[in-house]
């Protein structure tokens, strides 16, 4: 991967767009103060790429308040294309994610056409530019970068540690998936062998009973040919006691019948006599009315009059109810036209009052709105204050980040230090277990002195950052405490603001109606209580109405005389049925008389006839009773020949169950033979899986791999060490040693880095910081070739992070000598450093500054 162009705006502290143009870069150092933001651009690389910086996802990014999206978009060249990755993270919005690539003359941005290779989703569109590149994350900062503080994590392990590491640098950790995976099959296989042993116990179990089987099959056959016996004779018995039952039953039948018949009669008696009562009330009823037949003449005379009188009047009426029909149109009108002018005046009465109320608190609602307004000028000059106290405080912030990320830098270079000039105390070698040379007294003391000066100046600066951080957090802990004093000021702006709105609004209001009240309500309330006073509404209905009352004057008619004749006549109109009955009274009486004789002779017939239908029905009954105390019991023989037909099924089906016990042993020994030959199966392949476990453990496969990459790593990075040392310096790497045991004849696995020099062969740890980091360095930059090498990339780009500052002037010099040596193995080299004489030693240089706006760069 070739970076051509990278694009940059609100990431980290990159709160400002930044492009840079690698086009005329080839070997370039990216130059600036501790903590100014060089290592941010790395982050940018990777967080483009994999959406991850320095090891963390785009979750951890914390947007700056006035920033509204993090953007990286980086145009690289690989394998003859031109691609470009843009991610952009808006806030509090999910990652955007664009994949393209460059159609047209190759390498020629300005005249091609992007053509998106972008997925549907994030997720797939990341997994095709890692197809791409043939890269992940921690192969691709593994390969390419040598991040700041991770150089020597290989070579500072323990040995016992190494080739842990160097398996996971290698993506060897695949192996403990594989192993994972045989092992949960392996455990899955042992399940089915246990769950087989599980299935023949239980069949041993079953073919031990066979003997108790057999036995009791014998005895359930015997049984069943008992109780068949014994319910065949019950049988029997039940069809004679059937036979019986069927004689009752006829016997219950006849009796039915005639209490049956006896009911009938009994009714048909009851009904005559009804008949009987019912003609001799109608007898008296006529008889009643015949003896008033003088008063009923009486009363039907006097109807008649009435009922003339009541017509004559009803003539009146007529006539009156033809006025009285023309009265009530006018009647209506005169009183809608009230109805109207009264619910106006009430109107207007009600709006006079709400107009005298809004007035009244005129007053009131002038003063509410300038104390409002001074409220709302009180919170506009806070809001002032707060987001001048947020931007100290920002400030604030920033710095005091600058200081703990160089803290943190002195703490490591302090701590190295302390342990080179306890390294220089304790040794008793003869041999400057720093640089190797003869080791004097002088030597020591001026080598001591040295690194102490050193180590004082890096402590006082240590502590003058402690210190100048202690009143920085001070003065953020202050400035917080008057933040959080602002609180809600936004929503007490927006409410005095919404209270001086709504006020105003009110009283304009108030004034307008006021206004209009005056113009027109005013003088239309007096006219109309005008009107209502002087009753002068209606004036042609009211003139039209008195001319009609006049002509119904005239015709004399009296509403209450008409309404008590109506009654009057009401009253005697019963009299007309009466009179109508009493005629035909008279030649009914007789007849009546004769049906209520013949009535009586046929109750007499009837009643002896039901005498004898009950005598019949008692002579059955007392037969039936005498032949029912005789007879057998068909519920309790019916109840025994079903319990012996029970039984009899019961012992049957359990004669079925037994013989299909006693059968089934054959077919469990055939099964228990097909189990024997699946659990030897089963364990044939439990032992194949067991031995790919082993393959494809730590002493497996991974670690011929690592036996084979070794011899490579160690020829690559001695040819780089080669330069770095001037020839001087050679490593090798040892897997196996000695044991401490000197009885034991095998040999413990690990991974020791032996160096050789002038002075002969030294383990790593021996080595002083920068004799160490070019070891580290040489190691490294072996380790990503053929990292690259074996996922199938090119290692193309290299970038160096802070690695100069444990070098002296001879070893920073060398290690410059061995970048330009592999300049020409790569296509672009980038070199982070803060120290100010080493700028010059590369052909070009990218100068970050940290701002006030956050950081910048410049190409010089």
């Amino acid at each position: 991967m070739i970076p051509i162009q990278l694009k940059i705006s609100g990431f980290l502290s990159y709160r400002d767009s930044v492009d840079l143009d690698f086009t005329l870069l080839d070997l370039a150092c990216i130059a600036g103060a501790n903590g100014a933001g060089k290592s941010s651009l790395l982050d940018a690389f990777t967080w483009s790429l994999f959406g991850e910086a320095r090891g963390k996802g785009v979750d951890v990014l914390n947007l700056s308040p006035d920033v509204k999206e993090a953007s990286v978009a980086l145009t690289f060249q690989y394998e003859g294309n031109v691609y470009r990755v843009q991610r952009t993270l808006p806030r509090n919005k999910s990652t955007v994610l664009e994949f393209q690539v460059l159609d047209g003359e190759e390498g020629k941005v300005e005249s091609g056409k992007w053509r998106p290779l972008t997925e549907k989703s994030t997720r797939e569109t990341q997994a095709r530019i890692q197809q791409t590149l043939q890269l992940d994350y921690e192969t691709f900062i593994n390969a390419s970068f040598f991040l700041q503080g991770k150089a020597d994590q290989f070579t500072q392990k323990k040995a016992s540690e190494r080739k842990a590491i160097l398996s996971s640098i290698l993506g060897l950790e695949i192996w403990e998936t594989y192993k994972e995976r045989t092992a949960d099959k392996r455990k899955a296989l042992e399940g089915d062998v246990t769950e087989i042993d599980g299935r023949v116990a239980e069949i041993d179990l079953e073919l031990s009973e066979e003997e108790t089987r057999k036995t009791r099959l014998s005895e359930l056959e015997k049984n069943l040919k008992q109780i068949s016996t014994a319910r065949e004779a019950q049988d029997s018995i039940l069809a004679n006691i059937k036979n019986t039952t069927a004689i009752l039953n006829e016997q219950k039948k006849l009796v039915q019948t005639l209490e049956k018949s006896f009911n009938n009669l009994h009714f048909s008696l009851s009904t005559l006599e009804s008949k009987i009562v019912e003609k001799e009330n109608e007898q008296n009823d006529f008889a009643d009315l015949v003896s008033r037949a003088k008063e009923i003449e009486r009363l039907y005379k006097a109807w008649k009059k009435v009922k003339e009188e009541l017509g004559e009047l009803e003539n009146s009426a007529s006539a009156f109810r033809e006025y009285d029909e023309k009265r009530q149109p006018l009647l209506r009108e005169i009183e809608v036209e009230k109805v109207k002018l009264e619910q106006e005046q009430e109107g207007l009465s009600n709006q006079y009052s709400v107009i005298g109320e809004q007035l009244s608190v005129v007053g009131d609602l002038e003063k509410q709105i300038e104390s409002a307004k001074r409220s709302l000028v009180e919170v506009e000059k806070k809001i002032a204050e707060q987001d001048a106290v947020e931007g100290q405080r920002n400030e604030a912030k920033e710095k005091l980040a600058g200081l703990k990320s160089e803290n943190e830098i002195l703490r490591k270079e302090m701590d190295e230090y302390k342990i080179r000039i306890d390294s220089l105390e304790k040794t008793d070698s003869a041999e400057c277990p720093l640089c190797g040379q003869e080791l004097t007294e002088a030597h020591r003391k001026s080598t001591l002195n040295e690194l102490n000066k050193e180590g004082k100046k890096k402590g006082d600066t240590f502590r003058a950052n402690k210190k100048e951080m202690d009143e920085i957090e001070k003065q953020i802990t202050d400035y917080e405490s008057r933040i959080t004093n602002y609180k809600n000021l936004d929503n007490e702006r927006l409410q005095f603001s919404n209270a001086v709105s709504t006020l105003t609004l009110q009283l304009d209001s108030i004034h307008v109606q006021s206004k209009e009240w005056e113009k027109l309500g005013a003088k239309r309330l007096k006219e109309i209580n005008k009107i209502l006073e002087n009753g002068k509404f209606a004036v042609d209905a009211q003139k039209e109405l008195a001319k009609l009352d006049k002509e119904l004057a005239k015709l004399g008619y009296d509403v209450s005389a008409h309404e008590s004749k109506r009654k009057e006549e009401l009253t005697l109109r019963t009299v007309e049925e009466e009179h109508a009955k009493l005629d035909k009274a008279k030649d009914l009486s007789k007849r009546i008389e004769k049906e209520i004789k013949e009535l009586a002779e046929e109750r007499k017939k009837k009643k002896e006839e039901v005498d004898s239908a009950e005598k019949s029905y008692s002579e059955a009954l007392n037969v039936l009773a005498e032949t029912e105390s005789k007879a057998p019991n068909l519920q309790a023989a019916e109840d025994k020949f079903y319990e012996l037909k029970e039984n009899e099924n019961r012992i049957r089906d359990e004669l079925g169950a037994a013989r299909q016990k006693v059968d089934v042993l054959a077919t469990l020994r055939i099964r228990r033979k097909d189990y024997e030959s699946q659990r030897e199966e089963l364990n044939q392949n439990i032992l194949r899986h067991k031995s790919l476990e082993r393959a494809f453990g730590k002493d497996g496969v991974p670690a011929l791999l690592i036996e084979q990459a070794l011899p490579q790593i160690e020829q690559k990075a001695n040819d780089l060490l080669d330069k770095l040392s001037d020839g001087r310096m050679t490593i090798r790497f040892i897997t196996q040693a000695e044991y401490k045991d000197k009885k034991r004849d095998d040999l413990k696995e690990t991974l020791d880095i032996q160096i050789s020099d002038s002075s002969g062969s030294r383990n790593y740890e021996m080595y002083s910081g920068g004799e160490a980091f070019r070891v580290n360095f040489a190691i490294r930059l072996a380790l990503s070739e053929i990292l690259a090498q074996r996922k199938g990339a090119r290692l193309q780009t290299l970038v160096i992070d802070e690695g100069f500052g444990s070098q002296d002037a001879q070893g920073r010099q060398r290690l410059i000598e061995a970048i330009n040596a592999v300049k020409n193995d790569f296509a672009k080299i980038f070199v982070i450093t803060h120290i100010d004489e080493l700028k010059d030693a590369f052909p070009n240089r990218i100068e970050v500054e940290k701002t006030e706006r956050g950081s910048t760069v410049k190409i010089v």
